[in-house]
């Protein structure tokens, strides 16, 4: 009973403290630091540091250089890294062609530090897994890859990947079935494809921190190949009604954030049609938090807004409408640029989760030659420029430079709509929003 007693006269006397401060000391400071201070003597009988924490809104500088840390509340961040479309053109089959059979790895290798230090990565896979007896292609609409640029994905550090798009059923319901064999193998989660209706009924989840996501994939099209007639749940298509029941399904599952995968959109359009915004803004509605779309193979703008959606609360929507290639034999601009974007998630003890932080980076595709044989790779164009300057990268300066003003028409562009100065953090990224939970 004493210890009850204790309790309730330091929590009593923190939040008079602060507020007398608060008023009278600084006006600038964030009260709610002083809550923070309650709820930690509630839970920590031991405590010996009286020092209390007070914030500055401007630059959320620490005023009070005595502070017990313990008293800070427990923060988790969770990243999420999303590219655009992984094609296998032509091209990329000749630059993996090796004595063994096929190595993708080369044309990931360069890049996949950053990929494997987001907590989860997500990419669009846009073939399929065959097999060898249907014969591979990377043209005329009718992809099969091998199986080796699957494991050469995974190699990458991606841990999902979006399966409904138009090249889902380029080798029919047994294509599409033996993809998703090949991506169990791997241990990569996926979406929108199933071998069976309780498959397409079960929803990706998944989570880190605390913090519950959903992931949810759709296509408008399937390149006029039909739906499998005994299989019509194979394919998520992107169909209104059903992305909604999704999204609420999602929330009723616990998700906190829902991001939404749709394949839209006209190729090689660098902005979005009426169709986009109008399904954008309903899915926001229903309570979407990011949509990440793919199809045009270029990059579209990134978007964010304030809204209240079906729970009825204001809450941060982001949109990115194309992430244009990731990689893909498209050689010509804007098709040879892509991007990656990552989302940073925060979490306070008692508060709920939030989106921190967007950050991106423009990518290309090299593509040459090495002894005779095709070469390609993905570069982050900034770390490729900096590394030629330092010449700890062998590419020609034509390319460093063309890399450095890409860098430069990709951000204007993917910002346009945004009131917000883009600046590099320490990943190397380029920051294109932020946000402080505590005193918001």
């Amino acid at each position: 009973m004493m210890i009850k007693i204790k309790n309730i006269i330091k929590i009593v006397l923190v939040l008079i403290l602060g507020t007398l401060l608060i008023s009278c000391e600084n006006t600038d400071s964030n009260p709610r630091a002083f809550y923070w201070q309650a709820y930690r003597f509630f839970q920590q009988d031991n405590l010996e540091s009286e020092n209390l924490l007070l914030v500055s809104h401007e630059n959320n500088k620490t005023i009070d250089k005595q502070v017990d840390y313990a008293w800070v509340p427990n923060e988790r961040t969770v990243s999420i890294l999303s590219v655009g479309d992984i094609m296998a053109h032509t091209i990329q089959l000749q630059a993996a062609t090796s004595q063994e059979g096929y190595d993708f790895n080369d044309q990931f290798r360069w890049i996949s530090q950053i990929i494997e230090s987001r907590d989860f990565a997500i990419g669009n896979l846009e073939t399929v897994f065959a097999g060898p007896e249907s014969g591979y292609s990377g043209k005329n609409m009718i992809f099969n890859t091998p199986d080796a640029m699957g494991q050469a994905i995974k190699n990458a550090g991606f841990d999902i990947l979006t399966t409904a798009n138009n090249h889902s059923l380029d080798r029919g319901y047994s294509g599409l079935s033996r993809t998703i064999e090949v991506l169990e193998s791997l241990d990569i989660m996926y979406t929108g494809t199933a071998r069976n209706k309780e498959e397409s009924e079960s929803l990706l989840l998944f989570e880190k921190e605390g913090i519950t996501f959903a992931l949810l994939s759709y296509s408008f099209s399937t390149n006029g190949w039909p739906m499998p007639k005994d299989h019509p749940y194979a394919l998520n298509m992107l169909e209104e009604d059903k992305i909604i029941s999704d999204i609420t399904k999602a929330r009723e599952e616990g998700a906190d954030f829902v991001l939404v995968a749709p394949h839209w959109g006209l190729e090689y359009h660098l902005d979005e049609n009426v169709h986009q915004r109008r399904l954008a803004e309903k899915m926001f509605l229903a309570g979407a938090d990011i949509i990440l779309g793919t199809h045009p193979h270029v990059i579209q703008p990134f978007e964010h807004h304030v809204m209240e959606d079906a729970s009825g609360n204001m809450k941060d929507k982001f949109i990115i409408y194309s992430q244009g290639n990731f990689v893909s034999g498209q050689r010509t601009y804007p098709r040879a640029i892509g991007m990656h974007i990552t989302f940073k998630f925060t979490k306070f003890d008692m508060d709920e989760a939030y989106v921190s932080e967007v950050s991106v980076m423009p990518t290309y595709v090299e593509s040459t030659y090495k002894n005779g044989q095709r070469f390609m790779r993905i570069l982050d164009t900034y770390r490729a420029h900096e590394m030629f300057l330092n010449d700890e990268l062998d590419i020609p300066s034509s390319l460093a430079n063309e890399l450095k003003k890409l860098e430069g028409d990709f951000l204007s562009h993917i910002v346009s709509r945004m009131d917000f100065e883009p600046y590099l953090n320490e990943e190397k990224s380029y920051v294109i929003y932020e946000k402080n939970g505590l005193g918001e």
